[in-house]
């Protein structure tokens, strides 16, 4: 038995899921055209990660956007949940194009002639067509656009339905119908939003007092902060770095970030958008060391990501703890891969962020992003004063409705994807080049367990446990700990992995952590052809796929791979 077919391009993964944030892209081509930006957005689009193309939720809200304005043929908009948004878009208009987009461009609030519902707000910013492309930058590196239930409870209320909507699969027989038959959304918003704030900060109450799983003393629901999307907290950590930062400089010393290790690649894009990056390595310690004694430069922050996203590194926390404390630098840790219900990293960070959308939420049809500070970092106090000041719950209620109602079945999915994974990445070791088969077409397995797996076990949840004495089992814990759902391959040659991704009867989009199976050519989307010696220089290959491995019967992945290994193998 197989894994589901995939469905056409562009169709939602999986069918007939409204706001699915996996977009199919049957061939490798497709992947490459999406990283080359040639990919096009047209009527047969059922759906789009929102971050990268204007979701067909939002398509009649524009239209009828740029109707109310009396806008000319040749401008178009983009839509924010709020006027700081809205003006933090214009404001980076402003320095992309400085002759031809005033500095005080009208923000228009348009919340009255698209309906929105009480309590939301939303504007729209004005710009030519021909500046449509560095525009979709902002909107995808900030991940701060309306939210597409917005937008559909916007169009449901023009046709006369009052009723906020949560956007919840309606065809029988759909994969997600027996969760959502016995699963029932709350009603209150901001329960919600608490429920999600605890289980993102590792509070328990079960037993009757108060615990927590992440290891460190005094941490409270209200050090987390919720965002519309992953980015959009990565992007307002920035925010936060820069003005904090900066306020405690008096000259004109650069600022910039250090990375070390791969870290997503929007973050990259970000980074080279906002204040730029020195890349470091496992390996190069000692030169991030000397960079950092040099003190022509301010350095924001250290980031990373644990593990990497998609080869599956991790760096040494404890010594770039030790790093950062003596240079007195906050470190960042984006712990989306890891998840904390596997890994305990706020040890090592100042400030740890995760895009909800991915385990967390699990079926891939909600956006949401949290950041959470360490109380006992250095830095809390300015960090935390700051977020009090500047923050604004952006995040929509219909939105915070479905995660809530989708992260009750967190900790099971969880421990079934660790099992699953790493029975998947042990049977594919066994028959690559790097596990000991010589003539094996693949080459080299991604996987935790296979490198920089002392790094890992030092935060990994139990390991913690018998090495620091931390409290990591809350009474009645569902979740096993173990390498979370990632495992990436590389292949003896680039027609080898397109033949494996053409041939293999799975689900093939971007995004990961879901309860289903799920391929991409992770380096051929992210990054195009003539990137590829960055690639390589950063610790990634281009003959690459990477797998969220689902919660499905193990035999129906290896079935499906093994099929397509067999194609592979005749390249």
């Amino acid at each position: 038995m197989l894994l589901q077919h995939n469905p056409p391009l562009d169709h939602s993964i999986p069918p007939n899921t409204p706001h699915s944030v996996i977009q199919s892209l049957p061939s490798w081509q497709d992947n490459v055209s999406y990283a080359m930006e040639r990919h096009t957005q047209n009527e047969s689009m059922e759906t789009c990660y929102p971050r990268f193309y204007i979701h067909p939720f939002l398509q009649p809200l524009i239209k009828m956007t740029l109707k109310a304005l009396h806008a000319s043929s040749q401008q178009t908009c983009l839509l924010f949940p709020s006027e700081n948004l809205a003006g933090s878009f214009r404001s980076y208009m402003h320095l992309q194009f400085p002759s031809s987009f005033p500095e005080h461009a009208e923000l228009h609030c348009v919340s009255q002639a698209l309906n929105s519902p009480p309590g939301n707000e939303i504007f729209a910013v004005l710009f030519h067509i021909e500046q449509q492309r560095l525009a979709m930058r902002f909107w995808t590196f900030s991940g701060c656009g309306i939210s597409t239930r917005l937008a559909e409870t916007c169009v449901k209320r023009q046709n006369g339905n009052l009723q906020m909507t949560l956007g919840l699969p309606t065809v029988r027989g759909h994969e997600y119908a027996d969760y959502y038959d016995s699963h029932t959304a709350l009603t209150s918003a901001s329960e919600a939003k608490a429920k999600i704030k605890a289980l993102y900060a590792g509070i328990d109450t079960r037993s009757g007092g108060v615990k927590n799983i992440r290891g460190v003393e005094g941490i409270t629901a209200n050090d987390v902060y919720l965002y519309p999307t992953g980015m959009n907290a990565i992007w307002n950590i920035h925010r936060m770095l820069d003005n904090v930062r900066r306020s405690d400089i008096s000259d004109e010393r650069t600022f910039t970030t250090v990375q070390v290790n791969s870290i997503y690649s929007d973050s990259y894009k970000l980074l080279d958008i906002t204040s730029g990056y020195r890349y470091f390595t496992n390996e190069t310690f000692d030169d991030l060391e000397q960079f950092l004694e040099n003190d022509d430069c301010v350095i924001l922050g250290i980031f990373t990501d644990f593990p990497g996203n998609p080869h599956l590194r991790c760096a040494d926390l404890p010594r770039l703890r030790r790093l950062a404390d003596k240079y007195r630098i906050p470190v960042v840790i984006d712990e989306t891969v890891g998840c904390h219900l596997n890994i305990s990293v706020l040890q090592y960070a100042d400030v740890v962020v995760s895009s909800l959308t991915k385990t967390f939420s699990g079926f891939s049809n909600v956006l949401g992003g949290a950041l959470l500070l360490n109380p006992r970092s250095m830095f809390y106090p300015q960090f935390k004063a700051y977020q009090d000041t500047h923050y604004a719950d952006d995040y929509f209620d219909a939105d915070a409705l479905v995660m809530e109602l989708n992260s009750r079945g967190f900790e099971e999915r969880l421990s079934k994807i660790n099992r699953n994974a790493e029975d998947f990445a042990d049977w594919l070791y066994s028959r690559s080049q790097m596990g000991g088969m010589k003539d094996a077409v693949v080459e080299k397995v991604f996987y935790p367990k296979y490198q920089d797996r002392d790094n890992y076990h030092r935060c990994m949840r139990i390991v913690s446990n018998a090495k620091h004495g931390l409290d990591v089992f809350l009474p009645g814990d569902k979740v096993q700990p173990g390498y979370s759902g990632l495992v990436s391959l590389s292949f003896t040659s680039l027609d080898a992995a397109k033949a494996f991704y053409e041939s293999i009867q799975c689900y093939k989009g971007t995004t990961l952590g879901t309860v289903i199976t799920l391929l991409s050519p992770f380096t051929a989307i992210a990054f195009p052809p003539d990137q590829m010696n960055w690639v390589r220089e950063h610790g990634m290959v281009e003959a690459m796929v990477r797998f969220s491995v689902g919660v499905e019967d193990i035999s129906r992945i290896l079935n499906s791979v093994d099929a397509a290994l067999s194609v592979a193998q005749k390249c």
